[in-house]
């Protein structure tokens, strides 16, 4: 990994460098010896112009395309745009179907429809694109091999052999006269299976498909739940109208963990390492806006206690204390809930409110902990034993609190269709030190008052 590591920087240092000095026969000399993936990853490291300068020098439009697909949006529309559509096009046709559709999509609408007029396969990829590219319709490949249930072992390896080159072939799918999908098999299982077998009984006849609107995060758990390669799409009537393979799992786990990772962070829900200030700041700024919002509200419930706080003065010296600790707990618990729910851990439990249960039952055991350990260092160095109560039961309640929000709020988000990973980030915080504060000088208030009539 370290290696890996080592050649990536290097590899990153070399084109800086050429691409400085316009040294362009070593750039294509270094682009010859070096893999499409690696090199997409050092690209992505690079600003717009130097990602662009470096595709126009890859040799063959195979490369092209293939870097193309391995870089994220909007790089196909920075590369693709200025090209007119009969070179566009050539390097369009090197991609796979689901690919095109993708790229396609995210250039001009004029720019599409001149290219999709030079295209053969036009029918094919405008089907594609109108399915939503976050769908199991918009990643899914319609070139499949099929076969029927009367076919023979040796037909459908026969079949197989002059089947071109299709992108997956590890499993066989079987549909009958009407194209519905009746069964799938396994390549292993007919490559090992006598000639004159009949496929039909080889199949299995209980095949697990989705739908074309099925989410892509749905598809990938599928996926990954019953360690497919690839799974089947099909419409109403059970008509089989494309696979989705393992590798386009991998990119959809991998863009939405990103996507959760900056929602939970409060960073927007987009990658821009390569953007400018300003496109980073107009992203980030309405995450921003609830933090803010949430610490003004936070100092209006603090307002309220302005004279108990102004005669013990000691209370402000636990409240940071108290505050960060509460959002720590919270944090956790809301990223452990998000988890449970993108793996679909939580629906298989029956009742999701379990969850919040055993938050609050965490939250109440550390908070117990911390509470007594905190109370005593308040106790003795704080103003003595109605603060140390005070702090530690605030501890407690704050704890509780912390982790029952943090609980609860990405189910509710859930259960009310909106992604529940956006509650980890300002939205749970603020509901935190809200509530926090509440609790500490509501506590706090009770005791002294409790206290100073009982004349102690």
């Amino acid at each position: 990994r370290l290696m890996a590591g080592s050649r990536l920087r290097l590899l990153h240092e070399s084109l800086r460098r050429y691409l400085r000095r316009q040294a362009w026969d070593h750039l294509e000399v270094l682009l010859g010896k070096t893999r499409d993936e690696e090199l997409a990853s050092v690209m992505k490291q690079m600003g717009e112009e130097q990602q662009v300068a470096i595709w126009k020098r890859l040799p063959e439009a195979a490369r092209q395309a293939n870097v193309i697909t391995l870089m994220d949006p909007p790089f196909g529309q920075w590369v693709l745009t200025p090209m007119s559509p009969e070179d566009a096009l050539y390097v369009l046709r090197e991609m796979a179907p689901d690919d095109m559709a993708d790229i396609l999509g995210d250039l001009e609408p004029d720019k599409t429809a001149k290219i999709l007029e030079l295209l053969e396969e036009k029918d094919e990829v405008e089907d594609l694109m109108r399915y939503d590219e976050d769908t199991a319709g918009g990643i899914m490949i319609p070139e499949f091999l099929a076969l029927r249930a009367n076919d023979t072992a040796e037909e459908a390896l026969i079949r197989l052999r002059d089947g071109g080159d299709l992108e997956m072939v590890y499993y066989v799918y079987v549909i009958n006269v009407n194209g519905l999908l009746v069964g799938v098999l396994s390549l292993r299982k007919l490559v090992t299976a006598p000639p004159s077998t009949r496929v039909g009984d080889l199949m299995e006849s209980d095949v697990i498909s989705v739908r074309p609107n099925t989410d892509q995060e749905e598809v990938a758990r599928l996926v990954a739940q019953y360690s497919f390669l690839s799974i089947p799409v099909v419409d109403e009537a059970n008509k089989l109208l494309g696979i989705v393979t393992v590798d386009d799992v991998i990119d959809v786990l991998r863009e939405e963990a990103t996507e959760d990772i900056l929602k939970m962070a409060g960073a927007g829900d987009e990658l821009v390492e390569t953007a400018g200030v300003g496109r980073n700041v107009r992203i980030r700024s309405p995450w921003l806006l609830a933090s803010c919002a949430g610490g003004l509200l936070g100092a209006l419930v603090m307002g309220f206690f302005s004279e108990t706080l102004e005669a013990h003065h000691y209370l402000a010296l636990y409240l940071p204390l108290i505050l960060g600790m509460s959002g720590n707990v919270g944090t956790q618990a809301a990223t452990v809930t998000v988890r449970a729910l993108a793996l679909g851990h939580i629906s298989a439990l029956g009742n999701r409110w379990l969850v919040v249960r055993k938050e609050v039952l965490i939250g109440l055991t550390m908070g117990s902990i911390y509470g007594v350990v905190v109370g005593v260092v308040a106790t003795l160095f704080g103003g003595g034993p109605i603060y140390g109560a005070a702090v530690g039961l605030a501890f407690i309640s704050g704890m509780v609190v912390a982790s029952s929000v943090g609980a609860a709020i990405p189910i509710l988000l859930s259960q009310l269709s909106f992604d529940p990973a956006v509650a980890t980030g300002p939205f749970v915080t603020t509901a935190v030190d809200v509530l926090g504060i509440g609790a500490y000088f509501g506590i706090a208030v009770v005791l002294l008052d409790f206290f100073g009539q009982a004349g102690v």
